[in-house]
């Protein structure tokens, strides 16, 4: 019944974030560089250190990746993030009702579970932000919804930044372009400093 639990938690988290461990016919994909922002269908991949805008109705959200490390040759993997919260509809991250959180991920070598992938239940897979739950996947990948959220379009949308510092977020910009859930969507590569250019309006 445990393997069976955990082959199901694995499967929610490889549709949810597209990838935990590269199966042989994945290894050749070279993924976006360490400047890049990529935009795939299940997910947003942002630079380290820059902040990851959540939409969810009226509810906002941000999140910055600050660390990712790997131990044990690689085999396990980390990461740190902060995140900030704000449920009041205002979408004002300076506001002393922000919820701030500091959070550590973990994605350890874990146990067969076929299909070139390994699973284990001691990971912290999902990044929190307030009451939202969106899954990791190392290094910098977040996914639209939870790891043990069966529908994978449940309302949240995404829009990556140039921004660095909380006190710079404007989640009104019309500069930010807001993605959601699409499984008809190609990949999409953007150098961070061609993100937006001053006074560009997003369409």
């Amino acid at each position: 019944m445990k393997l069976i639990v955990m082959y199901c938690l694995m499967v929610a988290i490889m549709v949810a974030g597209g990838e935990i461990l590269a199966s042989p016919q994945r290894e050749k994909y070279i993924g976006p560089g360490p400047d890049e922002v990529e935009i795939k269908s299940v997910g947003v991949k942002v630079p380290l250190g820059r902040i990851l805008l959540i939409r969810r109705g009226s509810e906002f959200g941000a999140v910055k990746f600050t660390e990712v490390w790997t131990e044990k040759s690689g085999e396990d993997k980390y990461g740190r993030y902060e995140s900030y919260y704000q449920g009041d509809k205002t979408g004002d991250f300076s506001k002393k009702n922000v919820l701030f959180r500091e959070g550590k991920l973990i994605a350890p070598k874990g146990i067969w579970v076929g299909g070139g992938h390994y699973f284990s239940l001691r990971g912290i897979y999902d990044i929190r932000c307030g009451p939202i739950k969106l899954a990791w996947v190392y290094k910098t990948f977040i996914a639209f919804s939870s790891t043990n959220q069966k529908d994978k379009d449940y309302g949240i949308e995404l829009a990556p930044t140039k921004w660095t510092d909380i006190s710079e977020v404007n989640v009104f910009d019309s500069r930010l372009k807001w993605y959601r859930y699409d499984e008809k969507r190609q990949n999409i590569l953007v150098p961070i400093d061609q993100l937006w250019k001053d006074g560009e309006e997003r369409k």
